[in-house]
């Protein structure tokens, strides 16, 4: 699961700043006059204002034919991206661009630097933000001061592929396939039903009230993974600096990894389930719901290991060379044990119980 982080992180940098698309045709755009700083500076993602005084705003709206099954694409550099369900088969792309610069009219220049390129073809549509590429060493991206915000409201079953590079990612009830992504940015899914992955280089991961049909791939490189009242075949959940946490959690099959934070677990167990949780120095905790037997083998190396179940268990406190490390295990079996539970740690504390 680790070598799998480092292969989002190359693949993120090298696809997050797709090319640019050719317009298929033009949209109206509605400048709006000199909005208060305060006011947008809210809109913007951390990270992206500067002490810059004065700026600039356009908007415009575009609608698409896509039908309730069609397929969109949307890469974005600077800025958010939103996603909810419409009422009907269109779907309707909202953006927002604003520059920030010391005066209004050098905020004004910046603004046509920067465009958002759409495409549609048939049932599939692309949208596609654009930076300027570096002239004369005098322009690129950094000091062109320019966030866009992308709101786009389509039918429930839309197929979704969303990235941004600076910015947050958001999902709500959306039933058609997800894939999102951010590499500086939270990436979050609400009311889900075939949530593939949410993948984050530095940011929270998190999915919440979704029943998925597929199995979920969660992952981020700085920041929490964190799963709320998710139902799905099989979650694989991972990041380097954060916790991962699963609530009300129902799945046949887990896999959960921290290297540096916690790993919590409150749910029911499935007949034959297999659930893998793992940690390097934080802790492991597990709060099975009743009714479902299990067996299970606890490991850690410089921590202890607990459970209040009252059941019979195997411990074993076992010198582990060279240095006459201790490794303590606890093992068991609950009901029939029909599903298994492995976890390890290596610096921290152990705890398996009820719900």
């Amino acid at each position: 699961m680790r070598q799998t982080l480092i292969t989002f992180l190359a693949l993120a940098a090298a696809t997050a700043v797709a090319p640019a698309v050719a317009v298929a045709q033009e949209p109206r755009v509605r400048v709006n006059p000199r909005v208060p700083i305060e006011q947008e500076r809210q809109r913007l993602p951390r990270g992206t204002v500067d002490d810059a005084r004065e700026q600039h705003r356009e908007t415009f709206t575009k609608v698409l034919k896509l039908g309730g099954a069609g397929e969109l694409d949307v890469s974005n550099v600077t800025g958010d991206i939103t996603i909810a369900r419409s009422g009907g088969n269109d779907a309707t792309i909202e953006v927002s661009k604003v520059a920030r610069a010391r005066t209004v009219a050098e905020a004004r220049e910046f603004l046509p630097l920067v465009r958002v390129d759409i495409t549609e073809r048939s049932n599939r549509a692309e949208v596609r933000t654009v930076y300027p590429a570096h002239e004369n060493g005098k322009r690129n991206r950094r000091n062109v001061n320019v966030a866009v915000h992308i709101a786009i409201t389509a039918p429930a079953g839309t197929r979704i592929t969303a990235r941004s590079v600076t910015g947050n990612v958001t999902a709500t009830e959306i039933t058609g396939e997800l894939a999102l992504m951010s590499v500086s940015g939270n990436v979050q899914v609400t009311k889900g039903r075939r949530v593939s992955s949410v993948k984050s280089t530095s940011g929270f991961v998190g999915v919440a009230d979704t029943d998925s049909d597929v199995a979920i791939e969660a992952s981020t490189i700085s920041g929490n993974v964190t799963m709320r009242q998710v139902k799905a075949p099989r979650l694989e959940l991972a990041t380097i600096s954060g916790k991962v946490v699963m609530h009300e959690v129902h799945c046949t099959r887990i896999e959960a990894e921290s290297l540096s934070g916690d790993v919590e677990f409150t749910g029911s167990l499935a007949k034959g389930g297999r659930y893998e949780m793992n940690s390097h120095s934080g802790n492991v905790r597990l709060a099975v719901s009743s009714g479902i037997g299990f067996e299970f083998e606890a490991n850690s190396w410089s921590g202890n290991v607990d459970t209040d179940l009252p059941i019979a268990v195997r411990a074993t406190d076992k010198p582990l060379p060279p240095r006459g490390a201790r490794r303590k295990m606890l093992s068991g079996v609950i009901g029939d044990g029909s599903a298994v539970i492995d976890i390890t740690t290596f610096s921290g504390n152990v705890w398996i119980g009820k719900r």
